[in-house]
This record gives structure tokens, sequence and C-alpha cells, in this order.
């Protein structure tokens, strides 16, 4: 399996953004952070989702493993092999789990209690709603290489990214990075449910391939600012219009990403309200 690819078929100007929005080098570092799963719960609510939908292997149902009932889940009825996030299997988490008041308050509870020591800092900007992801056994790459510090993500440059497996995940069913910007050292994550991996996606060139192995990758992701380096007024990702024949056009509506909408504080609980399905950046893996 390709874990690497050639940097001449990287976009030649603007490689690599600059600036590291005020991060030191340990708070950019990758590192792989274990932590009790069990106190949030987040496989368990992704296979009751699942399962409710009728979209878990027959045999997995009675499951003792709920993590291994995942990642099996391209055995399961009426699934081709696809992914992507209008995948029926990424709708059912979106609609049960991300939507949900116990999901929030899981995820409230994780950014205060693992991922804030992680960076050394006692509150965040953290992204509201995460970014589900499936990654079948037999299907393709999900999206295309990229930096979400670059266009057309614009993600401002003291964001760290948040990636969490829900399964096992190793190989061609992983997301492909590099170390640090420019390194070019391509390679797998590898890690379990227990673990999460804080990376700089917002300066590091990542993506994925065609899932190979025999097991579908679940998992969520999602980015934090230390909240003193925080920008509510950074421009944003930019949204190509479209023009007449339906090709992008070469301008482009800027949308800054603002606290209370596609970032709450760490510092603030979580409210028990509807959550509707807003158009967030759901951007490439």
């Amino acid at each position: 399996m390709p874990t690497s690819i050639p940097l001449e078929n990287l976009p030649p100007d603007g490689y690599h953004t600059r600036s590291t929005g005020g991060l030191t080098d340990e708070q950019r570092a990758e590192r792989v952070v274990s932590y009790d799963e069990t106190a949030y719960g987040f496989v368990e609510m992704a296979f009751a989702a699942l399962r409710a939908d009728g979209l878990l292997a027959s045999a997995s149902h009675a499951s003792s493993d709920a993590s291994e009932a995942l990642s099996r889940l391209h055995e399961g009825p009426l699934l081709p092999k696809r992914a992507g996030k209008n995948d029926p299997c990424t709708t059912s988490l979106n609609n049960r789990v991300r939507n949900s008041i116990t999901f929030a308050r899981a995820l409230s509870a994780f950014v205060r209690n693992e991922v804030c020591p992680a960076l050394g800092v006692s509150r965040v900007a953290y992204q509201r709603r995460p970014t589900m992801r499936v990654h079948l056994s037999g299907a393709k790459a999900m999206g295309k290489p990229h930096a979400d510090g670059l266009e057309p993500y614009n993600h401002q440059p003291g964001e760290v990214n948040v990636w969490v497996p829900l399964t096992k995940v190793w190989g061609s069913n992983s997301l492909t990075s590099e170390t640090a910007p420019g390194l070019g050292d391509f390679h797998a994550f590898d890690a379990a449910p227990g673990e999460f991996v804080r990376f700089d996606g917002n300066r590091c060139w990542h993506y994925t391939t065609a899932n190979d192995t025999d097991r579908t990758r679940v998992s969520f992701d999602f980015r934090v600012v230390p909240i003193e380096l925080f920008d509510d007024e950074h421009r944003g990702p930019s949204r190509a219009t479209r023009g007449a024949n339906g090709k992008n056009a070469a301008a482009a509506d800027v949308r800054p990403l603002r606290m209370g909408e596609y970032y709450v504080d760490s510092g603030v609980d979580v409210v028990d309200e509807d959550d509707e399905d807003d158009d967030d950046d759901d951007d490439d893996d």
C-alpha cells in the first residue's frame, strides 16, 4: 500500500502555510494520546446508532465487542463499497450521534479532560460538530490530499487537529500524514479505540488511500484552538461560486468560522437544545 505521494504531485505554490498561529513546537507535534474510552462511550454510541438503523452485519448485533462490530460494517446489508458523508452509515452517525445532546456532553468532557491537558492549556475553542467518517473495506480513497490552512479551507493557524478512531486503524484504512510540514515522511496513523491522534493538520498535508484492508474504519475528528490564540475574524473557508455552465467561477464566498457557530468554548457548559444539520465545514478526511 502506498503511504507516500511525490511532493511534485502537490500544489507547487503555497505548499505549506508559514504561520504557526502562536502554537508551541510541542503543541504542533504529532502525538498518539491514550484515554479511557469507556468514560465517554463514543464506540457504544456509534454501535447503537448503526444497529438501530439496521446497518450492522447480522452477526454483529449481539457482539460483545462494539468496536469489532463497527470494523465489519462492510459486511452489513445494502451497503455499496463506497464512502463519503452521504453514505448510509455516515448519515446514521450524523443523525443519531453527532446531533445528540449525549454526544455533545461527552465531547465537551473529552475536550476538557483529555484534549486540553494534551495541549498543556486549560481552555480551547473546539469544533462544535465533529466530522464523522466511515471508510468501508474495499472503498476508494476519501477526499484528496490537503492541508487545512490552505485554500479552500483557510483554517486559522492556531488550530490543532484531533482525530479519534472508534475502530483499530492501520495502513490503508487509516489517515496518512507527514509528521511535520515539508518533511514528506507520509505515514498512516496506527491507533485504536482509547487513543486519539493530535497533529498539525493545518500545515501538514494529509490524505487517505483506497482501503485494501479487511476492516472498515469508523472515526470522528475535530479541530481545537487554544483560547488565547483564537481569532474570531479569521477569513475562513472559501466557497467557490458557480458559473452558468456549472463550473467553478473565479470568485469565492468567504465565510469566517466563528465562536458560537462552528466553534464553542470548552469553558462553557453544553446546553440542551435542538441541533439542526447546518452546513458546517465537512472537508476532506
